[in-house]
């Protein structure tokens, strides 16, 4: 697919750059750039009142840094295109806005796996610094009936802008914790959105990640390029609203007499002629059925780079609630991307300069700490090998992976894997420690497993990296148990497992859901049933390549359930391997060639 064109310096810093271009526009915004977090000017002052952070990848401007300021965000994080932020550049936001308020913060958590994955990993480090953290995921798709949804639940779409803004409205008066997150909460349970896309977005410096006919629509467009519930062919704009409207009356259970309020969201790419059509519609057909829409906002609040269509969130006001939560939408905000103003209510019913400074180096005699059994100096230099072999075949394979990831996902398996390859092969600095192939403690396995981590962390983003990072973190912990000794076959196997039951214990995803582990633990199990004495080691690890090859291959033939893929239900997007497993199978086979070539 040719190249979308796009006005970009590179890929690789088209976030960094847009959140600067943020705060250079509202310069009393403070963006600290090292973490991508951006603060409202009071995040210092707000002694007596609950703090509101919220967060996701980037690619979805001007959602959730534009809408940071009082009366809405205290402080929002994003992470790369499409991808969570890491958890400790969430739990920096955490401890900003913690500084000198012991009032609370509540978290507003996209239900995305990654997303979760992260933001809970920060929350639970912040909770355990003393901080008093509430979280709220939010997830409010109709666009995929219930029934066919896998673990991973509805998405969370741009009615988290209702949840923000009630949330924020409520903090700026002074209530508590518990009354905030309450509100927050009966937002979130009479929220629904749907969507419809009618061409997919282009990451920066590739082409479409999938194609849509001139005369069909996407039903179910995610916000992450992932293709939709199932494709239709284009009708008129009256035709396609009622449908929406269909599917969120449904859900939410309206009925004639009830009052609601609505945002229509556009992916991007949509013109503002199309933008006012559909609010025209939406506006008409809900009075048409005797449903009052007292507030109506519109805008590209929650994009999709230049992905076309439009998201419809309608909020059920209730006769219980109504009233209040009006007050909140309606109430002032110095959030500069927040579409509600004084105009917004209808005559018939009644905002310090941020800094720019580049990431510290650290100290370059600053090493990792050294901890549990030991390799010999012959053990050292396999596993220098089998990491750069390791390197050097994910990279090689960055394209067909990203292939691979297209369509189900969002199309960058292959880059952030590559991101991950890159850095063990150069130099990279983290929390202040030089780390690379050649300076990294490899007598020291465990040690090695908890600098992984911490590069999967930083450099991968999303899902991937916390992934990757939480598998590295519990095979690190369980490679450490033993107290003295060598590393051997054993210990390799113990640390693999539990890098394996991390996943498990923290992630949705389970064997046959189609995902990474369908490679991961067949090759795990061939390991620790093997023995690797003396002619029968060969063998052994043939055994485990092909295990983790057949895995790999089986994912043809799995339903997805866990993951962005687990939302695509079109079975044209899922007929090859899963990128997440041919990327463990591709590493795995190379440090199995690796060993092979060294007992020649």
């Amino acid at each position: 697919m040719a190249s979308g064109k796009k006005l970009i310096n590179a890929p690789d810093d088209v976030v960094n750059e847009s959140l600067s271009g943020l705060c250079l526009l509202y310069p009393q915004l403070e963006y600290h750039p090292s973490k991508r977090v951006v603060l409202s000017p009071d995040w210092k002052t707000r002694s007596g009142k609950v703090a509101i952070v919220s967060g996701g990848g980037g690619g979805h401007e001007p959602y959730a840094a534009g809408f940071v300021g009082s009366g809405l965000l205290t402080g929002a994080i994003t992470g790369p295109v499409f991808a969570s932020p890491p958890s400790n550049h969430i739990l920096h936001a955490l401890q900003c806005v913690s500084t000198n308020n012991t009032a609370g913060i509540l978290v507003i958590v996209p239900n995305y796996t990654g997303d979760c994955l992260n933001f809970g990993t920060a929350i639970e480090k912040a909770r355990n610094n003393g901080v008093s953290v509430t979280e709220l995921t939010v997830g409010e798709d109709c666009s995929i009936p219930m029934s066919e949804l896998g673990r991973t639940g509805r998405r969370g779409l741009v009615g988290m802008l209702f949840v923000g803004k009630v949330a924020g409205a409520l903090a700026e008066r002074g209530l508590n914790l518990s009354s905030v997150a309450q509100y927050a909460e009966i937002v979130t349970n009479n929220v629904a959105t749907y969507a419809v896309g009618l061409t997919a977005c282009a990451l920066p410096g590739q082409g479409r990640m999938f194609h849509v006919l001139d005369d069909e629509m996407e039903i179910g467009l995610g916000v992450h390029g992932e293709a939709g519930y199932k494709r239709m062919k284009l009708t008129s704009a009256s035709q396609v609203v009622s449908l929406m409207l269909q599917h969120i009356l449904k859900t939410l259970l309206l009925i004639n007499g009830e009052s609601v309020a609505v945002i229509v969201n556009n992916f991007g790419a949509t013109s503002q002629l199309e933008q006012g059509i559909v609010v025209h519609e939406v506006v008409m057909q809900l009075g048409c059925r005797g449903i009052q829409p007292l507030r109506v906002y519109a805008g590209p609040l929650m994009t999709s780079l230049d992905g076309a269509g439009v998201q419809i969130s309608i909020l059920r006001l209730g006769d219980h609630h109504g009233t209040s939560l009006v007050s909140c939408l309606d109430q002032a905000t110095d959030a500069p991307c927040w579409p509600g103003s004084v105009y917004s209510v209808s005559l018939l019913s009644r905002g310090v300069q941020g800094t720019f400074k580049p990431a510290s180096t650290g100290d370059a005699n600053k090493k990792i700490a050294k901890v549990g059994p030991t390799l010999n100096e012959e053990g050292e230099n396999l596993l220098r090998k089998c990491l750069k072999r390791a390197c050097m075949a994910i990279t090689a394979k960055e394209n067909y992976i990203n292939e691979l990831d297209t369509g189900c996902g969002d199309g960058d398996c292959g880059t952030t894997m590559r991101r991950l390859a890159e850095v063990l092969r150069a130099r990279f600095w983290i929390q202040g420690i030089s780390l690379s192939l050649e300076n990294l403690p490899l007598s020291h396995p465990s040690s090695v497993l908890t600098a992984l981590s911490a590069i999967a962390e930083e450099t991968m983003g999303g899902t991937s990296g916390a992934i990757y990072s939480l598998m590295f973190t519990t095979a690190a912990a369980e490679l450490k148990l033993p107290q003295c000794g060598q590393v051997c076959p054993l210990t390799w196997s113990q640390a693999w497992r539990g890098g394996i039951d991390g996943i498990l214990r923290y992630s949705k995803a389970r064997l046959g859901d189609r995902t990474m582990l369908d490679a991961l633990d067949p090759a795990c199990r061939e390991f620790e049933s093997n023995d690797f004495s003396g002619g029968l080691r060969r063998k052994a690890l043939e055994k485990i390549a092909k295990a983790a090859q057949d895995g790999c291959e089986g994912t043809k033939h799995m339903e997805a359930r866990a993951g962005r893929a687990s939302y695509v239900k079109q079975t044209t997007f899922l007929q090859k391997v899963d990128a997440g497993a041919f990327a463990v199978a591709t590493w795995i086979t190379a440090i199995v060639s690796t060993m092979l070539e060294s007992y020649d």
